[in-house]
């Protein structure tokens, strides 16, 4: 009987995966101002560099005039890793970056977009 409930359990627990526009509609539902700020050169931007292995991309998002960084990683568990190193937020394949400490952006990311610390 144990064996099957563990079967069960784990066959029930789905992988969260945003693509960086299903992000933006979901933090823009909220706020519509919400916005990825384009580098103004390429040394400008977030460099995968910066964070742990499984980093896709990285970006300045713009929110109540704060900004924070988002990044994207391959699969849920990278983003969870990544989050704990940096002591950042996460929700799916994506971390949140400079939003602790920062009360608004915190706010934000929980409520709006369900992100967690791991």
């Amino acid at each position: 009987m144990p064996v099957i409930l563990s079967i069960l359990s784990a066959s029930c627990t789905k992988e969260v995966r945003y693509s960086k526009e299903a992000l933006l509609a979901k933090a823009q539902a909220a706020d519509p101002s919400v916005q990825f700020i384009l580098p103004r050169s390429i040394n400008d931007g977030i460099s995968c560099s910066a964070y742990t292995e499984g980093c896709i991309s990285g970006h300045t998002v713009k929110v109540k005039d704060l900004d924070l960084i988002a990044v994207e990683f391959g699969n849920e568990e990278q983003a969870k890793y990544a989050a704990k190193k940096i002591r950042g937020y996460y929700v799916g394949n994506w971390v949140f970056d400079d939003v602790t400490g920062e009360p608004i952006l915190e706010e934000f990311v929980s409520r709006v977009l369900d992100a967690k610390k791991p």
